[in-house]
């Protein structure tokens, strides 16, 4: 299926090429006749016949006249001659046919606008050179006047304007040598200042103004000529903030009347800089001084295209919204007078110059408005396209990679300065921003231009009221054309998106094998390392036993090196004392230097230290138990005589009624004191007197509970 898509395109694409061959050689002929037609005029001339009228279509003019080369493009052109001029005829009727107003606007009117209007936020970045720079509006002359390079940088600013006649076929506004003026922004200013003029005989029904890269001075001259048919802050504002690709084409309900005539498609991608091109002060772009030979500059990029239909609303529509300003809507008349404006601040060389030629006849300026949106497509298909092809470049491996064993390891080893980590992360996430434009580019022509509006059965956007007429007949035939034409586009932009796809997927997996060798490489590393540690822990080793040898000969030597030690030189006692104290030392150190010896030892030690802990501990608990059965002896002998003297005292009036139980309880108690003070005694000659007193008060307590009045008392 997708076979006759690509012949279909390729179809196209040659249908393109040998239009604009076309274009070239109409282009020459019509020179060579406009030369061969002044050297006529000058050579011989008739006075007798009178001047011919002047014609509101230069190019049946053209064709009209039999002097010189003239002939010879009325014979080439016979067999179609008679068919073609009744078929234009006809035509005529089917375009615009009322003309624009006059307008005519000077410099002076120009400084009084720069000075007194209220400009807004937007306004104010855009015209920052301008506005902030007054000696600047107090020149003669606001604009430069030299040739070449000049300071605000005008010198590369692009213009394109036509006049749309009442045939529909744009005629570009262009200067003579001898009436060109001497810079370029003069040149701008002279073709936009006015429209109509009183000496113009060929009226224009439609103005196309296309402004690329202008200076500060140029834009207050756009907003100046152009501020009561749009609404030139808005667009401004749309130029000036990063937003997404986005379309306002329904606006019929604003209480500003420029919004409801007035139709805008706002662009908003990226875009490599060009040669000697500068972005604005306020795009977002790469402003590195020094860039390297893998550096991509970007900057975003934006174009406004606005169209603004003249005369009156055809159509009242009731507003039916909950929160509506307005109760009603205008619509305007699609056939009206018009004026097509397109700002492009793209800092490249890569906008295209032949969207718009003398060749092409627009109905109104609704096809004006869908031609130039298609040029920006183009336009913006190969940025988008340029951008995927640089950091395609920069990302994927350079031929010599199969061959060259230090490529291969630059590409999977990274290096101290993360090159190529920096490097997949960039492209990655660049290519997927460059996705999310293309993606809303996409998205907008799909929301508005919708089945209705390329018919004209839209109730509000360029409706046509009788769709039977000749006129309309011819317009969607047009607006079909146009429609393919969109469709090739969108499918390339598609194309893309999915190719930008499949190369972030490739990035991915770069990325992935860069981090697997990277890893295994620095686990190389930590195993080189490790090795290193262990001979440098063997070194250490050495160096510990070779002081340790010395160590006790040192102690040795400073013992007998004291200047008290007898001066005789006897030798013997520094022997034994050496041997006695290097032995066991080399001893010891031996022994601990393997695993089961320093298991030995730090067992015997713990037990040592174990032992004297436990030793310790006997005395500190002893000395603390004789304190602490002194004062509870004293504390539970105390408490035993209170409580016995409370009970006798409470039960003293039953000693008169039982006295015979009170004697027996008498006896009985004296007897239990009696064992229970031998038993203290024997208690406390024979063992702990803690062991007394726990007795005692046991014994106690066992005779009060079973004495008969105590146990008839006790709660």
């Amino acid at each position: 299926m997708e076979k006759p898509g690509l012949d279909l395109e390729a179809l196209l694409k040659r249908l393109d090429d040998q239009r604009d061959s076309y274009l070239e050689n109409h282009n020459l002929v019509r020179l060579l006749l406009a030369a061969a037609k002044d050297k006529d005029l000058q050579s011989t001339q008739p006075p007798q016949l009178p001047p011919s009228p002047p014609s509101s279509d230069p190019k049946r003019h053209t064709l009209s006249s039999t002097s010189g080369m003239d002939s010879l493009l009325t014979s080439s052109l016979s067999k179609a001659t008679a068919d073609e001029s009744e078929s234009e005829q006809d035509e005529e009727e089917y375009y615009v046919q009322t003309p624009l107003k006059t307008e005519e606007y000077d410099h002076e009117g120009l400084r009084q606008h720069l000075r007194s209007y209220k400009w807004t936020s937007d306004g104010h970045k855009v015209l920052e050179d301008v506005l902030s720079d007054i000696k600047l509006l107090s020149q003669p002359t606001l604009f430069p006047t030299q040739r070449g390079p000049v300071p605000d940088r005008s010198h590369l600013s692009h213009y394109q304007v036509f006049d749309v006649g009442l045939d529909g076929a744009p005629l570009p506004i262009e200067f003579s040598e001898t009436e060109k003026p001497p810079s370029n922004a003069l040149c701008i200013w002279q073709a936009i200042k006015d429209i109509n003029s009183p000496s113009k005989e060929r009226k224009a029904v439609g103005r196309i103004t296309i402004l690329r890269e202008l200076s500060p001075m140029l834009f207050g001259a756009i907003h100046y000529t152009n501020i009561n048919d749009f609404d030139v802050d808005e667009l401004f504002k749309h130029l000036v903030e990063p937003e997404s690709t986005f379309a306002k084409l329904h606006q019929i309900y604003d209480t500003d009347e420029r919004h409801r005539r007035t139709f805008e498609f706002n662009f908003e991608y990226f875009t490599i800089i060009g040669d000697d091109c500068q972005p604005m002060s306020w795009q977002y772009a790469d402003r590195q001084g020094d860039r390297n030979a893998h550096h991509i500059p970007i900057t975003r990029c934006s174009s406004v295209v606005a169209l603004s239909l003249g005369g009156n609303p055809i159509k009242k529509v009731k507003n039916r919204s909950r929160r509506a300003k307005s109760s009603y809507g205008y619509v305007y008349d699609p056939f009206a007078p018009w004026k097509l404006l397109n700002l492009q601040c793209y800092p490249d060389w890569k906008s295209s110059l032949t969207v718009h030629d003398s060749t092409k006849h627009y109905v109104n300026g609704v096809e004006a408005f869908m031609v130039t949106i298609l040029g920006e497509f183009r336009d913006a298909h190969g940025r988008f396209e340029a951008i995927f092809n640089r950091v395609s470049k920069l990302v994927t491996p350079p031929l010599d990679f199969m061959f060259d064993a230090d490529v291969r390891e630059r590409l999977l080893f990274e290096d101290s300065d993360f090159t190529f980590t920096r490097r997949y992360f960039w492209a990655a996430q660049t290519l997927g921003i460059v996705n999310d434009s293309i993606r809303a580019m996409i998205d907008t022509y799909e929301d508005n231009f919708t089945d209705e509006v390329w018919s004209g059965t839209h109730k509000t956007l360029w409706p046509l009221e009788e769709e039977s007429s000749g006129r309309n007949v011819f317009f969607k035939k047009k607006m079909a054309v146009l429609r393919r034409k969109f469709d090739v586009e969108i499918r390339k932009l598609r194309n893309l998106v999915s190719e930008i796809d499949s190369r972030r997927k490739e990035i991915k997996g770069l990325r992935e094998e860069l981090y697997v060798g990277t890893s295994i490489q620095e686990s190389r590393k930590s195993v080189e390392n490790s090795d290193i540690s262990v001979q440098q822990g063997h070194n250490i080793k050495l160096l510990t036993l070779v002081s340790i040898f010395f160590l006790p000969l040192t102690f040795v030597t400073s013992v007998f090196g004291m200047t008290n030690m007898p001066t005789e030189p006897i030798y013997w006692p520094f022997a034994v004392v050496t041997v006695t104290v290097c032995v066991p030392f080399f001893f010891l150190v031996g022994s601990l230097n393997s695993t089961r010896g320093m298991r030995f030892w730090r067992n015997k030690t713990n037990a040592a230290f174990h032992a004297i802990s436990e030793f310790f501990s006997c005395f500190r608990a002893r000395g603390r138990g004789k304190e602490l059965d002194d004062a509870t002896l004293r504390r539970r002998e105390s408490t035993g005589d209170d409580r016995s003297m409370r009970l006798r005292g409470r039960h003293a009036s039953s000693l008169f009624s039982n006295t015979f139980t009170e004697s027996r309880a008498s006896g009985e108690i004296d007897s239990t004191d009696a064992n229970r003070n031998n038993r203290h005694r024997s208690t406390s000659r024979g063992g702990s007197r803690i062991v007394g007193m726990v007795m005692h008060d046991i014994e106690r307590r066992r005779t009060i509970r079973y004495g008969p009045d105590v146990l008839r008392d006790v709660p």
